[in-house]
């Protein structure tokens, strides 16, 4: 995401000089649109931005069909509508994309955004010109990766007015992530049976180790009442958390952020969860849900979930996930960064 030159255009909501900026969405081949980072993400923050009377152009992979929201589109379109692995996609697309920040102009500074795991790589993530940091997903993100040059914390978010509370969760516990063991879904599964409710196993990133995981040691487990999806749709998985008694989210101590634990809070479904990870951060044990620092207790937490009000769940989801709230972090970093003697000019 790139920051440039400040205009004296004004803002309807607060004094802020409008500015002129360029947002870089991940390809769409390699970030499913529904998925953390990828086109949402980042459409909704052009929009935002736009809203507030900045100059926003948004560059992106197969952007086709996509109506503008009073901001720019650029499609960079990195292979022609040819077929091309990810590496190259991913490669041909940021070559693309610098050549049309290059034809917007002048470029005072820029900050990136990782959405996946900065843990444990070989080498730094990769640098642009005129580059002022990273912006964090997480605070749990900046511990797990010390050495980056951290900017600032702005939580990815979701429009909460699009899922409605859901009063009655009468349905099953759901677990909804990578069908893999590093990930909990067999210590959710322990979970439910445990605390004698039926769950359901949704998966979200299909894959050769996810089915061979699924195989062998999780579908012989399965009760009468239980479900297992390989795969959803954003629509079954909405549909799923919506009705969810409580979901399970062990998840994973490298994952920077979890939309699903947000967008089960906007329908007012409590999370489980392990103070180890992000979870942590997201969910207001005792209001929103409970966090968890031994997973022997998970099957109790999962009988005490259904007793925390749906209400308050999505009061605090609202609170500090809807829309708004990302643009305003995100506004804030900018008019910082290119103030003078910020670093950007």
């Amino acid at each position: 995401m790139l920051a440039a030159t400040p205009t004296q255009a004004a803002q309807a909501s607060a004094p802020v000089s409008a500015l002129r900026l360029a947002l870089v969405a991940p390809p769409t081949v390699t970030v499913p649109p529904a998925s953390l980072g990828g086109l949402d993400q980042v459409r909704w923050l052009a929009q935002g931005l736009a809203a507030r009377g900045h100059q926003v152009a948004l560059i992106g992979a197969d952007l086709g069909g996509l109506a503008a929201g009073g901001y720019q589109i650029i499609d960079t379109d990195p292979t022609g509508g040819e077929r091309a692995s990810p590496e190259i996609i991913d490669r041909l697309h940021a070559e693309q994309a610098g050549t049309a920040i290059e034809r917007l102009g002048r470029v005072d500074g820029t900050v990136q955004t990782s959405y996946r795991p900065l843990v444990g790589l070989w080498e730094p993530p990769p640098r642009v010109a005129g580059h002022l940091g990273w912006v964090a997903l997480s605070a749990h993100q900046q511990r797990n990766a010390p050495t980056m040059p951290w900017v600032q914390v702005v939580h990815p978010a979701i429009p909460i007015g699009e899922h409605q509370l859901s009063p009655r969760h009468s349905g099953a516990c759901v677990y909804l992530g990578p069908l893999l063991e590093r990930h909990g879904a067999g210590l959710a599964l322990q979970a439910a049976h445990a605390a004698d409710v039926p769950v359901v196993l949704a998966g979200t990133h299909p894959g050769a180790r996810a089915t061979a995981y699924t195989e062998v040691e999780l579908r012989p487990r399965l009760a009468s009442a239980d479900v297992l999806l390989e795969t959803v749709s954003p629509l079954e998985r909405w549909d799923l958390l919506a009705n969810a008694y409580c979901l399970v989210a062990p998840l994973h101590p490298d994952l920077p952020y979890s939309l699903e634990i947000v967008e089960a809070m906007a329908y007012g479904t409590p999370v489980v969860t392990m103070v180890t990870t992000v979870g942590a951060e997201l969910v207001c044990h005792g209001v929103s849900g409970l966090v968890l620092d031994d997973p022997a207790v998970v099957a109790e937490a999962v009988s005490k979930a259904g007793g925390l009000d749906p209400a308050l769940v999505r009061e605090h989801a609202a609170s500090r996930f809807d829309l708004p709230a990302m643009v305003d972090g995100y506004q804030r970093l900018f008019v910082r960064l290119v103030a003078p003697g910020a670093g950007g000019r």
